[in-house]
């Protein structure tokens, strides 16, 4: 029934689970780090890597000659990761044989949407006790490792640019050698560039007979010789990917090199570049690929989704969930390993990830124009995956928003309803994280689209008023959030009528706001309203109807009625405990509360016991960066500060206010509220 009431006063504040503690970042001891300090140890480039030992050599000397980092650059297909992987691969041997070398520690990092989440996926750290603490704990980790600047880092497949990642903006403090694959060919004035041209003709040759032979040291044929040098010359410009997928092609049907040729000519296959390596026909030339592999309909479906994604690598028990679903298959059917042996797919076997080239990935995008209704299964199997759990933590959902948002700009193209609910669940989310600006801009999107198609009186449009007030509420605009409540709450009572559980979600809310606002006997005749709903279409023992015990809680403690509050506020957390459990927000919404009525009747010691207690839920739900991670430190320090511990309380007030003035901004009620207390 909407978010929990926020209780605010002079001095303290509540909006859930919230109490906190002092960071502290558990660390290897030394004898636990190796030279590998990723996990993935099996970096390796492909079996067919052949070629580039000018730039081996190049990149080789600069990193060893200590400069900080170097930026590997050129276009999409040419190979920058398997040179990456070439060079890891010959530190980690010569590592292993106890040969000299200049670094310590070499790890690879494969990007994947933000750097933060990147490494610490990728690095090896210490795992802290207070999960949440794990994305810092493996930048101190990579901190120490470079402090000597004997870190060798690669980080593969970078594809946003250095302003768009705080991430990478943090890297560029880390001593040491750090070596980045990207299409763009300039980053920073840290990052030097190096870009990567093409293999020549010969080495092409060698490229695709390592394919077409696989491994058995197998040679073209003399008289099929010509032939082959006309196909990578003149048909393909010298381009690894498609060079690579023709040898794959070759192989999976079994053609020889003149009727591979003729195959070519007859669909008129032909790669063309500009001067500046850019490719201008690759539409035209890649329909012979795609009519040549003879693709089924499934295989079509699935290639037509993986276009509409990011090139992150997606797990293969995802793509299972994902794809095969939409296009109708099964496991049994092995399409996706059928894809990759054809050479459309990349695959990783020992992390067991599937993604397609960015350079395939337009290609298929331009050409089958993927439609929604085509792909209704992935849509919804992504939508899936942004669901917050029981649990509350919207962690594990985070790693999908990438996904998510290029499914909505480039599957759910038009302005529909289903483009407008996939926003919504995506605002839905931003806002959870407390990335409030994003989870606005979406919550506006979907608004448009519902009003222009639903129109005003629709029940979906007046949740999108409700959830973009939410947003505004969470910002302070609290002006902005009663304007929209109620109009979220005159559609509700004339549509839906005053028993429904979205009409008493909008007595609630608005209840919230006029609370925040010091409109008490407003906020307590709505919230008086909403128990009795609860109550008697609920019962007493529904989690709703301990929502609302604490809701009216809240109201009696903001006019100090702090009596009332308590045996509310228990009532609540009886119900909550039996139903939910203690490890629920809800429930830890309840500790947090009831805390500070303790607090305020000089019960302390009671009082900072359930604020720890919430304190363990709020770190393992919402991180340490979250707003109401925030008020978790103020309400704590609000103890410490009762008793005479001014250092405790210093401290914790210090760290509220930092993280509101980051998050928040100055001018937010709550970083008002920061200033006021410290």
């Amino acid at each position: 029934m909407g978010p929990e009431t926020v209780n605010k006063n002079k001095n303290c504040e509540f909006n859930g689970p919230y109490a906190g503690r002092d960071l502290y970042i558990t660390m290897y001891q030394e004898q636990d780090r190796a030279f590998i300090v990723t996990h993935n140890t099996n970096i390796k480039p492909v079996s067919y890597f052949v070629g580039r030992e000018t730039d081996l050599q190049k990149l080789r000397s600069r990193i060893e000659e200590g400069r900080k980092s170097v930026l590997v650059s050129g276009m999409g297909g040419i190979g920058k990761t398997q040179i990456c992987r070439k060079l890891f691969e010959e530190y980690y041997d010569k590592n292993s044989k106890n040969e000299n070398i200049p670094f310590q520690y070499i790890g690879y990092i494969e990007y994947s949407g933000d750097m933060s989440s990147s490494l610490q996926k990728c690095l090896r750290y210490k795992e802290q006790e207070n999960p949440e603490q794990n994305q810092e704990a493996a930048w101190k980790e990579l901190e120490y490792l470079a402090s000597d600047g004997k870190l060798l880092l690669f980080i593969d497949n970078v594809d946003k640019p250095i302003s768009g990642d705080l991430g990478l903006q943090r890297l560029r403090n880390i001593p040491g050698a750090v070596v980045l694959t990207s299409r763009q060919t300039s980053f920073s004035d840290e990052f030097e560039p190096y870009p990567v041209g093409f293999l020549d003709t010969e080495q092409c040759i060698e490229l695709f007979e390592k394919i077409w032979f696989a491994g058995s040291n197998g040679k073209i044929r003399t008289e099929e010789g010509a032939d082959l040098e006309y196909i990578i010359e003149k048909m393909t410009g010298k381009h690894t990917i498609t060079v690579e997928h023709l040898a794959h092609l070759c192989k999976w049907k079994a053609l020889s090199v003149k009727n591979l040729k003729k195959a070519l000519q007859e669909k008129g296959f032909h790669l063309q570049f500009r001067k500046n390596g850019e490719l201008i026909n690759i539409q035209k030339a890649y329909e012979a690929l795609y009519d040549l592999s003879e693709l089924t309909e499934s295989e079509q479906n699935i290639l037509e989704a993986f276009s509409t994604l990011p090139y992150i690598p997606l797990a293969a028990e995802v793509c299972d969930e994902w794809m095969l679903a939409d296009a109708g298959a099964s496991e049994e059917d092995d399409i996706l390993m059928g894809l990759y042996q054809k050479g459309w797919l990349q695959f990783d076997i020992v992390q067991r990830y599937y993604a397609l080239h960015p350079v395939f990935a337009q290609f298929i995008y331009e050409k089958c124009k993927p439609k929604a209704e085509n792909h209704l299964g992935l849509i919804e199997a992504c939508q899936q995956y942004l669901e917050i759990p029981e649990s509350g933590s919207a962690l594990s959902c985070q790693k999908y928003i990438p996904f998510a948002e290029i499914i909505s700009k480039k599957l759910i193209r038009e302005n529909n309803i289903k483009q407008a609910d996939f926003m919504f669940n995506i605002a839905y989310l931003y806002n959870y994280l407390a990335e409030y600006k994003k989870a606005e801009e979406l919550y506006k999107k979907a608004l448009e689209i519902r009003e222009r198609i639903l129109g005003e009186e629709h029940p979906d449009t007046a949740a999108s008023y409700h959830n973009l007030a939410g947003v505004y509420e969470s910002q302070g605009e609290y002006r902005k959030a009663e304007e929209l409540y109620k109009k979220a709450l005159e559609i509700c009572e004339r549509i839906l009528g005053e028993e429904h559980p979205s009409t008493a979600a909008s007595y609630h809310n608005l209840a919230g706001v006029y609370d925040r606002q010091g409109e008490y006997k407003k906020a307590e005749e709505l919230s008086k309203k909403v128990l009795e709903i609860c109550e008697r279409i609920l019962g007493e023992e529904h989690p709703s109807t301990a929502t609302s015990y604490h809701n009216l809680a809240g109201v009696y403690e903001s006019q100090g009625e702090y009596r009332k509050a308590e045996e509310l506020y228990k009532k609540a957390l009886e119900i909550r405990e039996r139903i939910l459990g203690e490890e629920h927000p809800s429930t830890a919404a309840s500790y947090n509360n009831l805390a500070f009525v303790y607090d305020r009747q000089g019960e302390y010691k009671k009082a900072e016991g359930l604020y720890k207690k919430a304190l363990e839920i709020s770190e393992r739900i919402l991180g340490e960066e979250h707003p109401d991670t925030a008020t978790s430190y103020n309400n704590l320090a609000f103890v410490y500060d009762s008793q005479g511990e001014y250092r405790k309380a210093e401290g914790l007030y210090k760290k509220a206010l930092e993280i509101r003035e980051r998050i928040l901004g100055e001018e937010h009620p709550s970083t008002a509220t920061s200033y006021n207390n410290l």
